[in-house]
């Protein structure tokens, strides 16, 4: 393999997505089941989005949060295309 053809980045690099509102659903969800776990009442925090709809994530918390939900034929939590920033990428 050409090594020059890659570039690497760190799953504890932020991405940026689009949820969808399956996504939005299932976040919420998912912070309600945690807190009422723990017993603790909180109010819902949603993930901060830009006027685009654009929600900043680190990779590991964004599949940490909704990796469970992909598979084939399932209904997607976010958007497919994935922003990253150029400065997080390093060439190999």
């Amino acid at each position: 393999m050409d090594k020059h053809k890659f570039v690497e980045f760190n799953i504890n690099d932020y991405v940026w997505v689009k949820l969808t509102a399956f996504g939005r659903e299932a976040h919420l969800k998912d912070s309600k089941a945690f807190w009422d776990m723990v017993q603790v009442n909180r109010p819902y925090h949603p993930p901060k989005e830009d006027e685009e709809g654009w929600s900043c994530w680190q990779l590991w918390h964004l599949e940490s949060t909704f990796g469970q939900l992909h598979h084939m034929g399932g209904e997607l939590p976010y958007k497919t295309t994935i922003r990253l920033a150029k400065e997080d990428l390093k060439e190999v």
